[in-house]
């Protein structure tokens, strides 16, 4: 009986492990060059005690071609730097973002680092955050604010929530 089973596995498996050299580079359906150099822009507004506005360019890694199932499985990643207004309190603060972003299906994870000034204050944070994502176009973040200056008048709300939209120039 087990002598059944093994050459079962056999005629089913070894087909697949026969045929995964054939092929040429150009017959891959799927391809994704760590980074394509496919730039754009991205907007996010974010909201939970305080407002937040982003706007940064974007270079991406992002398939020539759908990778299958309906471009489920696809993996895009983006690596942006911008500016974003920030309001804590009463107070108004302009930035510099720089961050890093993979989508991979309908996931999105994002970790980013900003700093902050206001005419009376400054603050360093660290931005990670995690989200459901429509192929890497459409996103919406939970994340979190780390401000790495304890004492300072620019201390912004713990959690945030994010919305935000990548716009590529394919």
């Amino acid at each position: 009986m087990k002598n059944l089973i093994a050459s079962i596995l056999i005629l089913l498996v070894g087909p697949v492990f026969g045929q995964a050299g054939e092929g040429k580079a150009e017959d891959k359906k799927f391809t994704l060059n760590p980074w394509d150099n496919i730039n754009g822009f991205r907007v996010a507004t974010s909201y939970y005690k305080n407002f937040e506005f982003e706007a940064s360019y974007l270079i991406s890694s992002y398939p020539r071609q759908e990778p299958g199932f309906g471009g489920f499985a696809m993996l895009v990643q983006y690596v942006g730097a911008g500016i974003e207004y920030v309001n804590v309190g009463n107070q108004h603060a302009i930035g510099a973002k720089l961050s890093y972003e993979a989508n991979f299906s309908i996931f999105s994870a994002q970790v980013g680092g900003d700093i902050i000034a206001s005419d009376q204050d400054f603050q360093y944070r660290m931005l990670p955050r995690i989200g459901v994502s429509v192929f890497g176009l459409i996103t919406a973040y939970y994340g979190w604010n780390y401000n790495l200056r304890k004492e300072s008048e620019l201390m912004s709300a713990e959690h945030i929530f994010t919305l935000q939209f990548n716009l590529l120039n394919h």
